[in-house]
């Protein structure tokens, strides 16, 4: 199948929960058809103005608020927290499928003695005595956390916790703060739910097909291409068969030397891809699933984006945590917005234009108004380089 950039611009905005006029979810039950659409919604704890996760919801559900998103996931049990592209919300029908790559993670874990000691202690007192953080664990023990290099940093129920999540051996089942509460998995998912069976072979096939309905159109490239726990080779092998026999289709983007590959239940709206809104500017999450692919963003929209957050302030190119902006079918610049909630302020640290053409400043700043009232904050402007941007801001928008 063959595409314009256009073409493929359109498909992917659209799909990815963007339309031409309003929004395409609102409320309560558009937070649990958001998650269903999207396959799956990222998870960061970083909270410069606010977390991916409820950034992204925020772009696409009209009225959208965080309590829904916990509704969905502790209180309806509707979703549940594990890791997909990373840590993602899941929608809690798939629970089957990921319960085959938690066994396969089970089966590759060799625990230290001392990490096994802790993991039993923890699933002990959460079996007496239910759902716990590690803060309600009194030992004053550390063993060798994810990121502490091999050092004893981490306290070990804490450490012992990420770990049996990791492996399913335990859920997630609130949030208190950056903390997580968990529980055993039979306390969380619905009971038909663990008992449904499925092989290796049809996990491996169904995480590729919802990894390209997820995409849109998705590249092999990719590190983390089909989301299943199985060796690159295989998944390309999968791929090529499902292509054979019609469930995927291979696409030839105008201009795009790689080849991309669309799954077959899309390829009418690929084909019938509409124009996009083209007034309201979008703020898209650093993490959002429009932006997982930067090649992508770079192949189809001419957008070159990277997330600056882990490199050192002196070789940032722009800043710590900066959004790439999306105006109609163009990513028109990047935006670096900090909440400074004790101020009570949204403050607009940067904007870089890389498109300035009419409308393109009224737009983001209609935009960082809403974000504010999202945030129950005001406006302030500091340093922004765009002088002419500032005076968008002054005329249409009250700042401090």
């Amino acid at each position: 199948m063959k595409v314009t950039r256009e073409q493929a611009r359109r498909f992917l905005i659209g799909r990815q929960g963007y339309r031409a006029q309003g929004m395409l979810w609102a409320g309560q039950e558009g937070v649990a058809a958001a998650i269903l659409h999207l396959g799956a919604v990222q998870i960061d704890p970083i909270n410069v103005f606010e977390r991916n996760h409820h950034h992204a919801l925020f772009t696409r559900v009209a009225g959208y608020r965080p309590e829904m998103l916990d509704e969905e996931l502790y209180g309806k049990k509707a979703a549940f927290e594990y890791f997909c592209n990373a840590l993602c919300v899941l929608p809690m029908q798939e629970y089957p499928y990921f319960a085959v790559k938690m066994r396969l993670l089970r089966e590759q874990y060799c625990p230290t003695p001392e990490e096994q000691q802790a993991a039993d202690r923890v699933l002990r007192r959460l079996a007496d005595d239910g759902a716990k953080t590690s803060r309600e664990f009194a030992s004053g023990e550390k063993i060798p956390g994810w990121w502490d290099g091999g050092e004893k940093r981490t306290k070990a129920e804490k450490a012992a916790l990420d770990s049996l999540h990791y492996t399913g051996q335990v859920m997630i089942t609130a949030r208190e703060g950056q903390h997580r509460r968990y529980d055993l998995p039979h306390r969380v998912v619905p009971s038909h739910l663990l008992e449904q069976k499925v092989t290796e072979a049809e996990y491996r096939q169904y995480m590729l097909e919802k990894f390209l309905v997820a995409y849109g159109l998705s590249q092999t490239s990719l590190f983390r291409f089909g989301w299943a726990e199985a060796p690159k080779p295989e998944i390309k092998r999968l791929l090529h068969e499902l292509v054979r026999v019609g469930k995927v289709v291979p696409v030839q983007i105008e201009g795009v030397k790689r080849p991309y590959y669309c799954h077959i239940s899309l390829v009418p709206e690929l084909g019938a891809a509409m124009l996009t809104q083209t007034e309201s500017a979008v703020f898209v999450a650093p993490l959002d699933n429009l932006a997982w692919d930067r090649d992508r963003l770079t192949d189809i929209f001419g957008f070159t984006y990277r997330w600056e957050v882990y490199v050192p302030a002196a070789k940032r190119q722009y800043g710590y945590y900066v959004l790439p902006v999306l105006l109609g079918e163009e990513f028109v610049g990047r935006l670096e917005l900090k909440a400074e909630r004790a101020q009570g302020l949204l403050t607009v640290s940067n904007l870089w234009l890389d498109k300035d053409t009419r409308g393109v400043r009224e737009a983001i700043a209609a935009a960082t108004a809403e974000i504010a009232a999202y945030l129950g904050l005001r406006e302030k402007l500091d340093g922004c380089a765009n002088r002419a941007w500032a005076g968008v801001y002054t005329d249409n928008r009250p700042h401090v």
